[in-house]
């Protein structure tokens, strides 16, 4: 299942290289998520897995945080799901308010 979601990514990290005979690449993006319940509030940041490097290479540039549009496929063996995100495309800068 493909999906598209807006968020503010507030940081990325990626990987590529070889750990014990094994090629690695691998990426990931921390979003703004909402917390919910009686007893929380404000918000956290969730990570997400990302297809590869090269995706983040594509975002470094960017100033950090900002909103972006996120496509996102879900993918499940039966019992588990994961989702992971194929394309990032950067829309506007958060102005974050200035310390006191």
């Amino acid at each position: 299942m493909e999906m598209i979601a807006r968020s503010t990514i507030r940081g990325a990290k990626f990987f590529r290289g070889n750990i014990d005979g094994k090629d690695l690449d691998s990426g990931k993006i921390f979003v703004d998520v909402e917390l919910k319940g009686e007893t929380s509030f404000g918000i956290c940041t969730q990570e997400l897995k990302c297809e590869g490097s090269q995706l983040i290479e594509s975002i470094k540039h960017n100033t950090f945080p900002f909103i972006a549009e996120l496509t996102m496929i879900e993918e499940s063996n039966g019992k588990t799901s994961t989702k992971k995100v194929i394309a990032i495309k950067p829309l506007q800068a958060v102005k974050e308010p200035k310390a006191a």
